[in-house]
């Protein structure tokens, strides 16, 4: 693991620490269906335009998306890290989240 990604059993410990934000970055209609329990949504299109003013600079950044294989989650920490906040990604996203059966929510 590198010091930009965290794992299930991690971000499951910081679901309720209210100096994490979790953003989930997928389509509307994703986020709608299914998403990590109080996450909250910025479009990854958002994201690559520099518009996350919604995000608490003073908080730690969690952005994830479908699976291991969406690199979207990744740019996105990445953008969010060079304009100086602290993001990470959970590589797992949504597919890993919802087979381990960890809190989400839907509608």
């Amino acid at each position: 693991m590198s010091k930009d990604t965290i794992t299930a059993p991690e971000l499951l410990n910081l679901i309720n620490d209210r100096s994490v934000t979790i953003v989930h970055i997928m389509s509307r209609r994703a986020f709608v269906e299914y998403r990590i329990k109080g996450s909250i949504w910025i479009p990854y299109y958002e994201i690559e335009d520099h518009v996350f003013t919604q995000i608490d600079k003073n908080k730690t950044v969690v952005t994830y998306c479908k699976d291991e294989s969406c690199m979207s989650s990744h740019i996105a920490a990445k953008i969010l890290r060079d304009n100086g906040y602290n993001a990470l990604v959970y590589r797992g996203g949504v597919k890993e989240w919802k087979s381990l059966g960890y809190p989400s929510e839907s509608g």
